[in-house]
């Protein structure tokens, strides 16, 4: 297997092995301690997720060990590759962006190791026994990602490591992220609704609206009845590849900052692998496909992930107001408690009730001097300012 010899940890009792797809893990030994029921590192995500960005993304897996036998953790990589134009885009002032370019070659590309997911919010790059405690297991996580930095004969050395992302502030999460030279920012918060008990229909959510919202919502309903919707099955997403590539591209470009794009036939392989937890829906008007929305669907969760349209069909049929609320009251026929909506377009997704979370990334550089460079960087990323609406009735 290769890449997979054991490696222990300098000063620690602990070794993990490295290995370059999942394919060569079983299932039962990786999910064995996914113990928080995170679909994003589950064995049939991680599959599908390869095989459908096989092409666009390195991925790299890590099994911790304790006594070179004892399963204690795993980790889910993804490592890219591009110009330092890519990483600066246009959220960096252009002073901060001309300091790195004359430090980076603009025509070299550097690596950047991701500890998580890029196409998916939250604490998605490990998971421990229940044994093990969290710091204790981060602090492993920090130094196996330090010593990736040094490259192999198999692998390039890396030039920069993010950990994605926190849900909130941790004071002890940051100090020992810190301490491992990793510097941590704010980024765009995550839009959360935590839906009610007593919302067993979409009718009792509307009905806790104040009349304005209410109102607002029944007028979304009536000018996007003109759509009708469909449940896609693995081999329709397939049929219309191209569309749904073209509209995701086009979300993305009203996106401030961006870093991959996934590939619209990993949604096929998602399919397949993860049936009823993942939700493809397809939104078409007078039999033309006008645009979808993705969620994923597991324990009370439902993360609404992607979402493409034809803006033509916006501004008159409120098409992106109605996908949020067919995510809603999708949520309430699931039985979910909690609804993630995701980042961006904040003031409208409060319409519909949910509130921002705070997020944090950390970052670092292989060396120091790069490192300082990069805290102007992510010093210069804000979180974008944004209005909060309160639609629901006050008690």
């Amino acid at each position: 297997m290769q890449n997979s010899s054991l490696r222990t940890l300098k000063n620690s009792e602990f070794s993990y092995r490295l290995i370059d797809s999942i394919v060569e893990i079983s299932a039962k030994e990786w999910d064995a301690v996914n113990v928080k029921n995170n679909i994003y590192l589950s064995h049939d995500y991680l599959s599908a997720f390869e095989a459908g960005m096989k092409e666009k993304i390195d991925v790299k897996y890590v099994i911790f060990y304790a006594n070179q036998k004892e399963i204690i953790g795993v980790s889910a990589l993804q490592i890219l590759y591009f110009k330092p134009k890519k990483l600066l885009q246009d959220r960096i002032p252009v002073g901060i962006a001309n300091k790195v370019k004359l430090f980076f070659s603009e025509h070299k590309k550097v690596s950047l190791l991701v500890c998580g997911n890029l196409f998916a919010c939250g604490e998605n790059g490990f998971a421990h026994a229940d044994f093990i405690e969290r710091a204790s297991f981060l602090k492993l996580v920090s130094k196996t990602l330090c010593e990736l930095f040094k490259g192999s004969a198999d692998n390039p050395k890396i030039s920069f490591a993010l950990l994605k992302e926190f849900w909130r502030e941790n004071n002890d999460t940051n100090k020992l992220l810190e301490k491992e030279n990793f510097i941590g920012f704010k980024i765009d918060v995550n839009m959360v609704l935590h839906l009610k008990n007593e919302w067993k229909t979409f009718d009792h959510y509307l009905n806790c609206m104040n009349t304005k919202y209410r109102t607002r919502a029944k007028n979304v309903f009536k000018k996007s009845a003109v759509f009708e919707k469909r449940d896609f099955t693995d081999s329709q997403i397939e049929s219309y590849l191209l569309e749904i590539d073209k509209m995701y591209v086009e979300i993305l470009k009203n996106v401030g900052y961006n870093l991959g794009v996934l590939k619209a036939k990993t949604f096929v392989h998602l399919k397949k692998k993860l049936k009823n937890q993942f939700v493809f829906t397809a939104y078409f008007k007078d039999e033309v496909f006008v645009g979808f929305s993705t969620a994923f669907v597991f324990g009370a969760i439902c993360d609404a992930n992607f979402i493409g349209l034809d803006y033509s069909y916006n501004k008159n049929y409120k098409l992106y107001q109605r996908m949020l609320y067919d995510y809603v009251e999708m949520s309430i026929q699931r039985k979910c408690k909690e609804l993630r909506l995701g980042r961006t377009a904040e003031t409208i997704k409060s319409v519909v009730g949910a509130k921002p979370v705070p997020m944090k990334l950390f970052a670092r550089h292989r060396n120091c001097i790069p490192t300082k460079l990069l805290r102007l960087v992510l010093g210069a990323i804000k979180p974008v300012s944004y209005e909060i609406r309160s639609p629901f009735k006050t008690r």
